[in-house]
């Protein structure tokens, strides 16, 4: 099954910035990932990056549903089986995630934190989280992807 793993959260909580972590991991744990497509600015991503075959879809905007969706569009006519975004709590780039036919959403919430230190931390500890979520989903979908990562 597909998979599309979305952070939720407030504004200002940090999603932006775990989503581009996120990517940032990616590229540093499989340094043989394709990048098939990528617009990023100082502080907007999206990106699709091929994992031994397995087409992860990336997008750190959350608030902008015409934005999600432009994105979604892109990520579906490439086939990618994973999509990673960030959303509000609820309303329509929620409503865009749970939409999508054929993808289970793997939610993950991301909440604010008083001080900036605990921020850093608590932004690189839901990064690291959802890099494992889509290393599971690598996992259903190519079995061997892991197992010769694993073995590095």
């Amino acid at each position: 099954m597909k998979k599309a793993i979305a952070l939720r959260g407030k504004e200002k909580v940090g999603k932006s910035q775990i989503i581009r972590t996120v990517e940032e991991l990616l590229r540093e744990r499989y340094p043989s990932a394709t990048v098939e497509h990528e617009y990023r600015t100082k502080v907007e991503l999206r990106a699709v990056l091929s994992i031994n075959g397995v087409k992860i879809g990336i997008e750190s905007t959350g608030e902008n549903i015409k934005r999600i969706t432009e994105s979604f569009d892109l990520f579906l006519s490439l086939d990618c089986e994973v999509l990673i975004c960030a959303t509000r709590t609820t309303g329509n780039t929620v409503n865009a995630v749970n939409a999508l036919i054929g993808f289970e959403a793997v939610w993950f919430e991301q909440r604010s934190q008083a001080e900036p230190i605990e921020r850093i931390f608590s932004n690189l500890a839901m990064a690291r989280l959802i890099v494992e979520e889509i290393e599971k989903a690598i996992a259903f979908t190519k079995p061997e992807v892991l197992s010769r990562a694993a073995g590095r």
